[in-house]
């Protein structure tokens, strides 16, 4: 189902939403290639505690087979084997979540594309009636109330709806019992082993610590259609942008997102972020 294109102007949910939230970052970083600011940390252990957890399980395909195995591998190759144990303690808990659903996983990490889009499908499940969804697996240290709620609106999920007709050809699979999406999401915890604690001792402690959730969307609650034509406004957008039709503008509200300064700081700032932190001219109890 993927297609290369000799010049790559797919755009991915993900570049979507740097575009959206501010199309001069988005240029900086997919169109014009700008080298991140020298004070910026590339902290990537969130991701590649995530990248761990998507691993298992499209190994093992959903189940708890060689789970142990396929969990050393993937643990060493993203090199977050000190985590070992709390991912141990999430994937047992998806699990458990996973079996009380009754389906089982059809393909892993199945490619989107077209023209305009690109785009990784996480897991498609099914039941034992052929009724199948497509699903999006996400780690995260909270879940919000607010994020359940908005699910039937969410922007990835009606994106990679809109391609059911594709997938149902590509995987075999009935068009007429395709049910929608699923939401599943897993909490991490922040428990560390103990001296004295075993290594199982100290999943079995963290898995009461950890949560997952699976929320079902069904297909008659969301709007793939009207949601991919957005995503066709926007890749428009990034053509322009591509060819100096339109110029980039700066979201001056979007340069700490997560509490963390942007990247390319210094481009629209004059100065990289420290800088402009040690210039800050301010009183606080630590100086007066």
């Amino acid at each position: 189902m993927e297609k290369k294109l000799e010049t790559d102007t797919r755009l991915s949910y993900s570049s979507a939403s740097l575009l959206s939230q501010c199309s001069m970052k988005y240029w900086h970083r997919k169109v014009n290639n700008t080298p991140v600011d020298t004070d910026q940390e590339q902290d990537t252990e969130a991701f590649r505690i995530g990248k761990a957890f998507h691993d298992v399980l499209e190994r093992t395909m959903h189940t708890s087979s060689g789970l142990e195995t396929a969990l050393a591998i993937a643990v060493k190759e993203h090199e977050v084997e000190y985590y070992e144990g709390m991912i141990h303690a999430m994937l047992l808990r998806y699990l458990q979540v996973h079996e009380k659903s009754g389906l089982t996983a059809v393909k892993c990490e199945l490619g989107l594309s077209n023209d305009q889009f690109v785009g990784f499908v996480d897991v498609i499940l099914s039941d034992d009636k052929g009724n199948w969804w497509i699903a999006d697996l996400k780690t995260a240290s909270r879940v919000a109330d607010t994020t359940f709620a908005r699910l039937p609106k969410d922007r990835q999920l009606n994106l990679y709806a809109s391609f059911a007709h594709e997938i149902a050809e590509h995987l075999k699979l009935d068009i007429e019992k395709f049910m929608g999406c699923r939401y599943r999401v897993t909490t991490k915890s922040n428990l560390k082993k103990k001296a004295s604690e075993s290594y199982s001792a100290h999943v079995k402690r963290t898995a009461k610590n950890v949560k997952s959730y699976d929320v079902i969307i069904p297909i008659d609650e969301m709007q793939p259609q009207e949601f991919y034509k957005m995503h066709m406004v926007q890749h428009e957008v990034t053509m322009k942008l591509r060819t100096g039709e339109i110029a980039p503008s700066k979201n001056f509200g979007a340069c700490e997102a997560y509490f963390k300064p942007c990247d390319y700081w210094s481009n629209c700032f004059g100065c990289t972020f420290s800088e402009g932190r040690a210039k800050a001219n301010m009183l606080t109890t630590d100086n007066v």
